[in-house]
């Protein structure tokens, strides 16, 4: 089967698929046979920006599909009307992520602050430098009342060395100690065979777009990429209360 990534970059595309629960509580159903050519599976669908066409949330990312199913388009829309250009499509996706991320709840790895004021949710990666710097300043989140909560995303796929890290650190009876043992690069024997999430967690992380490590959630639903400091972080959801 032909991977959608290599063809993503064009604007019009033969696509469609559908299956999985919907999000939205306004489903537009759309003809899904050519996207499945092309490996998309529809996990919702909602009104688009582009008339004739429906924002579908997919295991793949967030696309543009055409009522009919014979075209698809990957990128934002931008309204730019106002004073600056505002982008509806990763406001249509903020709500998407929140809703998806209240079934994975239960599967976090959470690092509360003690006065907190603020939830993020972290797509983390064991082997990920970017990752094991922001674990390491955790206190400096908390200092700014920032809960940190974390889902795994294998860069490398399942079976790369940080898949099997993640799948033992979710395997793990202290799931805090033994990420942090494989963020710090210490030694740490587990096992990775059991009844896991985190092949969930990383189908969860495609369907929102993440394709790096760290990928921050914010309170609004926004996605940030990057290992934010604290004050940079606090900025980032200060704005999304702003607006």
């Amino acid at each position: 089967m032909r991977n959608l990534m290599s063809v993503v970059g064009l604007v019009g595309l033969v696509g469609a698929s559908f299956s999985a629960p919907a999000i939205s509580a306004e489903q537009n159903e759309v003809d899904t046979r050519h996207l499945s050519k092309v490996g998309i599976e529809v996990l919702s669908t909602e009104p688009g920006e582009i008339d004739g066409y429906v924002r579908a949330v997919t295991n793949q990312g967030m696309f543009y599909v055409s009522d009919d199913g014979e075209r698809l388009i990957s990128g934002n829309v931008f309204d730019i009307t106002g004073s600056e250009p505002e982008n509806l499509s990763e406001a249509g996706m903020a709500k998407v992520r929140l809703k998806m991320l209240k079934g994975f709840e239960n599967d976090m790895i959470v690092y509360p602050a003690e006065n907190e004021k603020y939830q993020v949710t972290i797509f983390t990666d064991t082997t990920c430098g970017y990752c094991q710097r922001l674990h390491e300043n955790m206190d400096s989140y908390h200092a700014e009342g920032i809960t940190i909560k974390y889902l795994a995303f294998p860069r490398g796929g399942m079976s790369s060395k940080g898949g099997q890290q993640l799948q033992t650190v979710w395997c793990a009876d202290d799931k805090k100690a033994a990420i942090t043992a494989f963020k710090e690069d210490e030694n740490y024997s587990g096992d990775s065979s059991c009844s896991n999430p985190v092949a969930e967690h990383y189908q969860l992380g495609k369907s929102f777009g993440v394709s790096g490590t760290p990928a921050i959630i914010l309170p609004d639903g926004r996605l940030v990429p990057g290992a934010l400091p604290a004050s940079r972080l606090i900025a980032e959801i200060k704005k999304g209360e702003s607006q």
